[in-house]
């Protein structure tokens, strides 16, 4: 899956833009559209296949307090003046959608949460970057990129390629394809575990009170009969899939229930 690169971006003019006090919100027509790129900050991200052929964007703003020393709290006035003015950018170049925030000074604000819901046609590919948080994509088979710098991401996938990444936190996916093709995980510090179709791959599973303690890391890679790969990657933290049923699989089987898929909560 390739996205074309970000250059010679056209502002996009289809669709429509309304906004209420702190929220934001877009409904774009997809119909000669074939991927989405969508970039946030910090908060949440939801993402869900939409009712129809076109994407359904509504983001809430909540500005946070400034604060010195956990003692003196007020509101920053640029703050304050740049949600008065954002707004959901809409890019387009040849097929590719790209939605973002924007705000009239052109920089970002680390003081506001953003919470993002975004419904979008099931057959697009789906590209998307977050700061910190919690995002959950659950539903999408035209294939999916995503990384989020700390926090936990959980994507529910149908089928299709998918590659992800966390740099600290949870990275814990489910796949209904039971035949992928390449498979391969990995955590620079921390845990990385697989089942397979029933079977458990991973590091025996240990009790006691180190248990919960995985210092160095792991990899853990099979090969499927199917087309589309995946490939998962946390540098500090869990990182899980699980493809097709669980069955007998013993080892860390509560790592991979779907309890927490997407859209479920946890």
């Amino acid at each position: 899956m390739r996205f074309q690169p970000a250059a010679l971006l056209l502002v996009l003019a289809a669709g429509t833009v309304q906004a209420a006090p702190g929220t934001l919100s877009a409904d774009i027509p997809a119909a000669d559209v074939q991927s989405l790129t969508l970039a946030g900050g910090t908060g949440e991200m939801k993402l869900a296949p939409s009712p129809d052929d076109a994407v359904h964007v509504s983001l809430e703003l909540e500005q946070e307090d400034v604060h010195f020393l956990r003692v003196f709290h007020w509101h920053s006035d640029t703050t304050t003046r740049d949600l008065a003015g954002a707004a959901l950018r809409q890019e387009r170049q040849g097929a590719a959608l790209t939605v973002s925030l924007a705000y009239p000074s052109g920089g970002g604000h680390d003081d506001v949460k953003q919470h993002w819901t975004v419904l979008l046609p099931a057959r697009l590919a789906l590209a998307t970057r977050f700061g910190a948080g919690r995002v959950q994509i659950d539903g999408i088979r035209g294939g999916v990129q995503a990384h989020l710098g700390a926090g936990d991401l959980t994507i529910h996938s149908p089928g299709g390629p998918l590659q992800a990444g966390v740099s600290a936190g949870r990275l814990h996916v489910i796949s209904d394809d039971p035949h992928p093709g390449a498979v391969h995980l990995s955590s620079t510090f921390g845990l990385a575990v697989l089942s397979f179709n029933g079977k458990y791959y991973g590091p025996p599973e240990r009790h006691g009170f180190m248990s919960s303690f995985h210092f160095f890391g792991n990899s853990v890679s099979q090969q499927g009969d199917g087309k589309d790969d995946i490939t998962l990657h946390s540098s500090a933290g869990l990182v899980d899939l699980r493809v097709g049923p669980l069955g007998d699989v013993k080892d860390y089987r509560r790592l991979f229930s779907d309890d927490t898929k997407a859209g479920k909560g946890s």
